[in-house]
């Protein structure tokens, strides 16, 4: 695949603070967060083969941006082929029983992990729902971050900060771990983030040499993000720290009371543990 190359501009600073917040909200995200990350065992949970429609009236089209062949209704399923960039927008390739083949923007489906249903949503259409993969993955791409100085928490006045590494080495690609694109890529399967596909095995397979590995995890941050950046990667982020504006599947432009408070109680944790 021809690679475009990485023209670097003035990165995001990623930063929350943690505060001590209303008590009541604060341990209510915490009991719920404590559950998601404690209900899901690695070896059991199912990984993504289908895609579910997570809002009302989605086009399918014959291709990105293409002839719409049909409109499909909130929680519909679909096999889920490959993923596309197109014009910097994500885009499932997917086959749906009734019309065939055809192309869905990300915006409005995401992978179905675990057999979970995220169709109809909990609140109105116009909030955002994290789904527990979510903020698995954002648990693990937070620590990942913190343990290896690509993230780090700083003291601000009564309360810490979290937030991307110094400027002194961001987007410095010898800070980053090796094997970080085949870490990350194995992940956005196991949490559901990606569909499965032949890739995952051999992102797993030690047998192959890293160097081949290491090429297909490229492969696989390239459709998935547009990039295989890892630093590009980490400073797109969503209302949701650590979780890829492609990964939030926004259908909105607010959070539900419930992602607002796991996803403070996830930064909490992360600041606490580290």
């Amino acid at each position: 695949m021809k690679r475009k190359p990485i023209i670097c501009g003035i990165l995001i600073i990623l930063c929350m603070l943690i505060s001590v917040g209303n008590a009541e909200n604060h341990v209510d995200g915490k009991a719920l967060l404590e559950e998601i990350l404690s209900s899901y065992s690695a070896e059991n949970v199912a990984l993504s083969r289908q895609v579910q429609i997570v809002h009302s009236a989605v086009n399918f089209r014959e291709a990105p941006e293409g002839k719409v062949i049909a409109s499909l209704d909130g929680g519909e399923i679909l096999e889920c082929l490959d993923e596309e960039q197109y014009k910097g927008a994500l885009w499932y390739h997917a086959r749906s029983e009734q019309y065939g083949d055809g192309y869905v923007i990300s915006t409005y489906e995401k992978p179905i992990w675990n057999n979970q249903n995220y169709w109809p949503l909990s609140e109105p259409e116009d909030t955002i729902s994290v789904s527990d993969n979510m903020y698995l993955f954002a648990y693990w791409m937070g620590t990942y971050q913190l343990d290896h100085g690509l993230s780090i928490i700083e003291d601000t006045g009564s309360d810490k900060a979290l937030s991307m590494a110094p400027m002194t080495i961001r987007g410095n690609m010898d800070v980053v771990p090796k094997d970080m694109k085949i870490e990350l890529a194995i992940k956005l399967y196991e949490y559901g983030l990606i569909c499965l596909n032949d890739a995952y095995d051999q992102l797993r397979n030690n047998t192959l040499s890293f160097e081949t590995r290491d090429e297909v995890a490229s492969d696989v941050l390239w459709k998935h993000y547009g990039t295989d950046n890892v630093w590009e990667i980490m400073t797109k982020q969503s209302l949701v720290l650590f979780i890829h504006v492609n990964d939030l599947h926004n259908v909105g432009v607010l959070l539900t009371n419930r992602d607002r408070m796991v996803s403070n109680a996830l930064l909490q944790k992360l600041v606490e543990e580290h």
